[in-house]
């Protein structure tokens, strides 16, 4: 398994109408194989959500083109960004930097 971490921003003042769009039910679907294990929001002087999603290693390529599907939806807010990242444990970080 892999996990791919989504962060999201957007202005504070949106809120209300990007929760309007979330529950709406017109946001595109994640593929099956794709689980979000965690989601944290930060509320500061804008809203912050981090997200890690865990889907199969042989369906990363087409698991991110469908989380960035959903992503995308969001992209008319104004001032919405996201970022998807995907992750490596931290011992696996240290193989691929030996010598």
């Amino acid at each position: 398994m892999v996990n791919v971490m989504v962060k999201v921003k957007y202005p504070y003042h949106k809120s209300e109408e990007f929760l309007k769009f979330y529950l709406s039910g017109k946001v595109p679907k994640y593929p099956d194989y794709v689980k979000r294990i965690h989601q944290w929001t930060v509320a500061d002087y804008s809203v912050k959500i981090y997200n890690i999603y865990e889907l199969p290693e042989d369906k990363l390529y087409e698991g991110m083109k469908g989380i960035a599907k959903r992503f995308f939806a969001y992209a008319a807010f104004e001032g919405y960004k996201f970022k998807i990242e995907p992750l490596v444990e931290g011992s696996e970080a240290i193989e691929l930097f030996k010598k």
